[in-house]
Order: structure tokens, then C-alpha cells, then sequence
């Protein structure tokens, strides 16, 4: 074999050769890929809640744990599981992003649950709502409202006839739901909302519970839904709505325009004394009547048939 030849497979030996180190130390320096850790989902609070928060999706959120390292109590999201904390009423306050246990929470079954749900010093009272009043059904727990009282008045005018008129007025502002019929717990979607319902109950201070109490018997009852902002909620003693400017009452006349009263419209009456007439305006408030003596034959006005003279005697 010559020289030449030699060399060269000297040199493909020693490529081959530095490649396969190459390689070799590579696989060797590399770092191995951490193993792929299971993870579960839990509930957590979305934000900071309230003590005694009636929990509705919004409020709650999830958060990834390692497998088997979540709590005793915990939520966890599994296919199978359908439980959930919402239409559930917070025993504490949480903070943000903090895991809520079972033990956080006590459920719309559980015994005491509507005193539960009441703010400390607050009172639960019940309204009678239909479709109109209760917005279709579409009110559910957890909601803040205004509770509006619309009635008829009876008023007597100076001529002893009688008119009335309506009016409407905030009697209790931002007052929350604590339930809808029977039920404490919000549907999953409005298509399930409980358009059979004919009260709810509503959390109002004392005071409020007994103005309530007297508007029922006044008129109707309606009820206006609030946005639901988070200073609603964590106000516990209605110093929100207190703070609030008092609405003056609307009447009929401020609503419909047809309903302001007419200009009256004076008549011409003409008044017969003996030969003299006199004529005078009429109007809402009567005649006003001069009295002219008599001083001659009275003169009918033209067109008008005398009386037949009137005999008397036996035989007529």
C-alpha cells in the first residue's frame, strides 16, 4: 500500500473518530428532562371576598396543584365530579387566589343557612313579585336591587267630585337577594332562571324591613336590578345606599303629557229677571249671577211659545 493511500484512510479514521466523540459527549453533557409532574385543578377565590358572600362564578376561579398534593376539602375538577362552591355562602373572608375548602363554606342544604346569609344587624323579609316585577325571572341570589312602590292616590276636588292619579318611588335601595322562592342557589344560565318564583327574599336593615312592610299594603311592588360592583358587595350595612341622593317621587302629569289639565274654557249664560237679562261667564267654579229687578212684562227671547193661560172656575 502506498504512502499516499495510507494517509488518507489515516484521515477518514480520525474524521469518523471525532464525530462519534462529538456525539457522544454531547448526549453526555446534556441535561436529562425533568420527569412530567400530574397536576389538579382546585377552586380558588377569584378576588378578595367578603365574609358572608353568597359565592356566585365570578367570584371563584382555578388554580393548577401538583397531583395528591391539594388540600383536605378542596374542589378538585374531575370529569366525574359536578359539585361546586357557588350558591354556597363564605364562613370568613379569603384573599385572592387562596384555595377554598369545603369547610370555608356552608351550602344552600345545610341547616340555618338563610340566617347565615344575613349581613350581622340585618333582617330578611319577603316580597310577592310576578313576570313584570320580578324582571322575567331573570333576579337570582346574589343580586342587588332597588325596590320600587307604585300606587294610586284619591284626591277630592272643591266641587265634591273625586280624581286620582299614580305615582312611583324608590322605598329601599340597593337591598340583596338572598333568595328567589325557595331556591338560594343561582342557576347555571339564564335558560334555567325560575320564572315560577312569586317572592324573594330580600336583606334590608330593620328600619327598611318595616317600610317594606307598610308599601305592600299601599300598591305594587317592583323590583329593579343593580350592577353588580364590587362596593355592593362588601357593603354590610347599607351606608352605600344611605349615602345615596333620595329620588323624589314621579306622578302621572310628569310621565304622560296628556294628563295636564286643560285650560278651562269660559261659557257665555244668559240670565232672565222679569223684562232684563243679563249675561255671564261660566266656568269650574260656578256661575256668578247679578240679579237685575224686575221692572216691566217679561220678554221671552225670540222663538220661544208663551204658556197657555191657566182658567180657573168649576168645570174647567
Amino acid at each position: 500500500m502506498s504512502n499516499a493511500l495510507r494517509v488518507l484512510l489515516i484521515v477518514i479514521v480520525a474524521a469518523v473518530g471525532a464525530i462519534v466523540f462529538k456525539v457522544l459527549y454531547s448526549n453526555a453533557t446534556k441535561p436529562s428532562e425533568a420527569p412530567q409532574v400530574a397536576m389538579d385543578k382546585v377552586r380558588v377565590a377569584a378576588a378578595d371576598l367578603p365574609q358572608g358572600l353568597l359565592l356566585r362564578e365570578s367570584d371563584l376561579g382555578w388554580k393548577s396543584v401538583p397531583h395528591d398534593s391539594a388540600p383536605s376539602g378542596a374542589l378538585i375538577d374531575t370529569p366525574a365530579s359536578s359539585a361546586d362552591f357557588k350558591g354556597s355562602i363564605l364562613r370568613h373572608a379569603v384573599t385572592a387566589n387562596t384555595i377554598i375548602l369545603a369547610a370555608d363554606t356552608l351550602s344552600p342544604s345545610s341547616p340555618g343557612f338563610l340566617a347565615a346569609a344575613l349581613k350581622p344587624g340585618m333582617r330578611a323579609v319577603s316580597v310577592g313579585i310576578d313576570d313584570v316585577s320580578g324582571d322575567a325571572g331573570l333576579i337570582q341570589s346574589g343580586d342587588f336591587v332597588d325596590l320600587l312602590l307604585t300606587q294610586q292616590i284619591d284626591t277630592k276636588n272643591g266641587d265634591s267630585s273625586s280624581s286620582h292619579t299614580y305615582s312611583a318611588e324608590t322605598v329601599a335601595s340597593q337591598v340583596r337577594v338572598l333568595a328567589v322562592g325557595s331556591e338560594y342557589q343561582r342557576p347555571k344560565s339564564d335558560s334555567e332562571a325560575n320564572t315560577r318564583a312569586r317572592t324573594v327574599t330580600l336583606e334590608v336593615l330593620p328600619e327598611t324591613a318595616q317600610v317594606i312592610s307598610v308599601a305592600s299594603r299601599l300598591g305594587s311592588l317592583s323590583l329593579a336590578l343593580r350592577s353588580f360592583a364590587v362596593s355592593d358587595r362588601n357593603s354590610a350595612d347599607g351606608s352605600t345606599a344611605a349615602a345615596e341622593r333620595t329620588l323624589p317621587p314621579v306622578y302621572s302629569n310628569q310621565v304622560s303629557r296628556a294628563l295636564v289639565a286643560p285650560p278651562v274654557v269660559a261659557k257665555s249664560v244668559t240670565i232672565y229677571r222679569g223684562s232684563d237679562s243679563q249675561s255671564s261667564s261660566a266656568n269650574g267654579s260656578g256661575v256668578v249671577i247679578n240679579t237685575i229687578p224686575s221692572t216691566g212684562n217679561a220678554t221671552l227671547p225670540t222663538g220661544t211659545t208663551p204658556p197657555l193661560p191657566i182658567k180657573s172656575g168649576v168645570g174647567q
